[in-house]
């Protein structure tokens, strides 16, 4: 019997609690090539059906669709593009370039053009092109009744036909304006036009259910656009002349009107065209030199009295006579001198109160004051002869301005003339161009030649265009399958189910102890994986429960260990029943410690007795483990404890379990039904996380592991159970690995000695 320590709880005592080992790390390419290889096995359901319905839709849909024939014909336009409408003699005759092919091609397009197709094909009564009419069954057997007499190709090689007005296109009279505007579009959805490089050839496509029907169409078409055009080359000639002769018309008027204009405009503003015949000019002229002479003469004459009133105010009546002449001024200046030398005389004879002398005195004084009045008088002679020269220059000045405004005035009358005279010349050259241009232009005696012509009439298809069953059938498939991808990803996404141990292994943070396929394909009928184990000991589960009984005894020699599950029907019970047998076919003693009895608890899968006990005895030491326990009647060496653990001492219930057993699996409830594995779990040694692949939420499993770590649970790893499904190696594969196994141990020189790795 084996007594030895816990030794978990010995090392957490320590401070050194051991924990499990790394993950091996894996090569990812593989993992990721099985991982795509699971997902397609998993989904090849949905993903087949998608394929299959949608390509057989697909094959529905266009075998079903109507047939479409598209047939062509091909138009030639001349390089020299002539127009004799243009005003510009180099746009007359101008070369074809790129951009007027692609304008033609529009112009194919265009509405107008369509709806004189529709007009003049009559695909008003096309029960194709007009939806409103009634499908004509008839019509695919009869093609004379209804197309015979429209364009074929041997009318339309007698070229286009003459259309000046367009009267000779007989425009049926549509009372549904509305219904020929979608005949018109659904024809534009079935014309095409197309070209190559820098070609002057243009091919039209047309598009119809018959194919007969698609060539005349595509015939129509062509010839039409030959007589379209030149109809609208023609009417855009007479146009351009209609127009040429009203403008010819309102510039013989508007001469006319100009030149009444000049007559009476010259008339009433009093022009001469002769420079000479100028009176008003003349007269200004004169005038002027007569202004520079008066203002010159009042100049001088307030120069005289500025000067006179300057030497007065400076010297007296003595200096007058260097400012002012007269003979009176003279003469008195003389008698003055006289009177002064009688004075001085007769005041030296006889002295200053001589009779003489006081008489003398008076006549001086008598002619001083005659000097001053002739003084006076002199200077207000001057003044006036100034103030006379100054009214005349005002008036000189008053003349003047007025001949100025009025030779204003005329030049602006000049100038509106010769506006006139300009205008006038520039309507005759107007009317001489256009008298030039009618000359030239003359569309009822030239004829105005097509730009373009039939090169190859429309043949009649054989192969539709559309739809092509070899084309649009593989799409079809090609399209479901990548819509059964996108479904598949769609489900795998949504579904957050453990699919791989790897995922197991991320969510425990633990390495994935063993990863046991669906065994159910190895049992025979009536036989389960408990009995598999005691039939062949040499059994896959067989093995699959050896190997971790191996990495549970290397690992750290633990005694109670508890499987644990995230919900039911996850192989848990199982995987405890399997490794508590393998243990005891080993020689160890093992028993389990079944806390979840039922229909599908560890006792009813070894098919024990259920025996309840209450172990709380055993903590008394009233009973003995080995005795209360049940054995299984395949094989009696297991034995199992059916028994839920009370609240009291568990550490005591272990330890006794751990001195009579070499190994207690503990086998309980669900963590979805019960929490017993939670608050447990801190009491075993080594706790073992079962996950089933397409069976474990992800969420639930995390919940579980989180609970776990919070309880201090000591998680040594994870079990992947239903990883797939078992495949027994063929002999081939068989043989290959012992191959593979000769040379392996030839290389390292291990000859013959076989080397097994736990």
């Amino acid at each position: 019997m084996l007594t030895y320590d816990r030794e978990f709880e010995a090392d957490e005592r320590g401070g050194r609690r051991p924990g499990p080992t790394a993950p091996i790390t894996r090569d990812a390419s593989s993992y990721e090539m099985a991982a795509l290889y699971d997902f397609f096995w998993r989904h090849a359901k949905l993903i087949l059906i998608t394929t299959l319905l949608g390509t057989l839709l697909a094959t529905i849909i266009t075998l079903s669709l109507t047939k479409i024939y598209t047939a062509s014909s091909t138009l030639v336009f001349d390089r020299n593009d002539i127009r004799p409408y243009e005003a510009v003699v180099e746009l007359q005759k101008q070369e074809r370039d790129k951009s007027a092919m692609e304008t033609e091609m529009d112009l194919i397009q265009s509405r107008e053009f369509l709806g004189f197709v529709v007009d003049d094909l009559n695909l008003m009564d096309d029960p194709y092109f007009n939806t409103k009419l009634p499908p004509d069954t008839d019509i695919q057997q009869d093609t004379s009744s209804f197309w015979g007499w429209r364009w074929s190709p041997r009318k339309a090689q007698a070229g286009p036909r003459r259309v000046t007005t367009g009267e000779d296109v007989q425009r049926p009279k549509t009372l549904d304006p509305i219904n020929r505007d979608r005949v018109i579009t659904k024809l534009a959805a079935a014309i095409s036009a197309d070209r190559k490089g820098e070609s002057l050839a243009m091919t039209i496509f047309v598009q119809h259910p018959l194919a007969l029907y698609a060539a005349e169409i595509a015939n129509g078409v062509a010839a039409d656009y030959v007589v379209w055009s030149t109809q609208m080359k023609e009417l855009a000639a007479h146009a351009t002349v209609d127009s040429l002769r009203t403008q010819a018309k309102d510039l013989v008027l508007s001469i006319a009107k100009k030149e009444r204009e000049i007559a009476d405009f010259t008339t009433r503003s009093d022009l001469t065209f002769d420079p000479r015949d100028d009176v008003l000019r003349a007269r200004t002229e004169q005038l002027n030199q007569q202004f520079t002479l008066a203002r010159v003469d009042e100049a001088g004459a307030w120069a005289k009295v500025g000067e006179a009133k300057s030497v007065l105010a400076t010297t007296g009546l003595d200096s007058a006579g260097r400012a002012m002449t007269s003979d009176l001024l003279d003469s008195l200046r003389t008698e003055q001198g006289r009177l002064e030398r009688s004075r001085a005389q007769l005041a030296s004879k006889f002295g200053k109160n001589h009779p003489q002398v006081i008489e003398i005195d008076a006549e001086l004084g008598s002619n001083r004051q005659v000097i001053e009045g002739e003084v006076n008088r002199i200077l207000q002679e001057l003044e006036n002869d100034a103030k006379v020269a100054t009214v005349r220059v005002r008036k000189f000045e008053e003349e003047v301005g007025r001949l100025q405004k009025q030779m204003q005035d005329r030049n602006l009358d000049e100038i509106r003339r010769r506006e006139l005279e300009r205008d006038l010349l520039t309507e005759q050259k107007r009317y001489d161009a256009v008298v030039l241009r009618l000359g030239t232009l003359d569309p009822e005696k030239d004829e105005i030649k097509a730009t373009a012509r039939i090169a190859s009439f429309a043949e009649v298809p054989i192969d539709p265009s559309f739809p092509k069953p070899g084309l649009l059938i593989p799409i079809g498939g090609l399209a479901s399958l990548l819509l059964g991808l996108v479904g598949a990803i769609a489900v795998e996404a949504a579904d957050k189910r453990v699919r791989t141990a790897r995922a197991v292994e991320a969510i425990v943070n633990q390495p994935n102890y063993l990863s046991i396929p669906d065994l159910s394909a190895t049992l025979k009928p009536e036989q389960t994986l408990y009995r598999s184990i005691l039939s062949d000991p040499r059994a896959p589960f067989a093995r699959s429960m050896r190997s971790l009984c191996l990495g549970w005894k290397s690992q750290d020699a633990s005694k109670v260990v508890m499987f644990c599950s995230a919900s039911a029907g996850e192989g848990k019970t199982t995987c405890a029943v399997g490794m508590a047998t393998v243990a005891a076919l080993n020689g160890l003693r093992a028993v389990i410690l079944d806390m979840d009895p039922g229909p599908t608890g560890a006792t009813t899968v070894v098919g024990a007795p259920q025996r309840p006990f209450n172990l709380d005895l055993v903590v008394d030491g009233a009973t003995d483990p080995v005795s209360i326990s049940a054995q299984a009647p395949d094989f009696p060496f297991v034995h199992v404890l059916t028994s839920r653990l009370t609240l009291q001492d568990q550490e005591r219930v272990f330890g006794e379990l751990r001195r009579h057993f070499d190994l207690i699996v503990v086998d309980t409830p669900a963590a979805e039904n019960d929490d017993d594995a939670i608050w447990l779990a801190s009491h075993v040694d080594a706790v073992f996380v079962v996950a089933a692949a397409e069976r474990t939420n992800e969420k639930d499993l995390v919940d579980l592991v989180e609970r776990l770590t919070t309880s201090r649970a000591r998680i040594i790893g994870s079990i992947f159970n239903f990883a797939g499904f078992y495949r027994p190696k063929s002999a081939g594969k068989l043989a290959l690995d012992w191959l593979k196994a000769r040379l392996g141990a030839w290389r390292s020189g291990n000859f013959g000695l076989n080397v097994r790795r736990s």
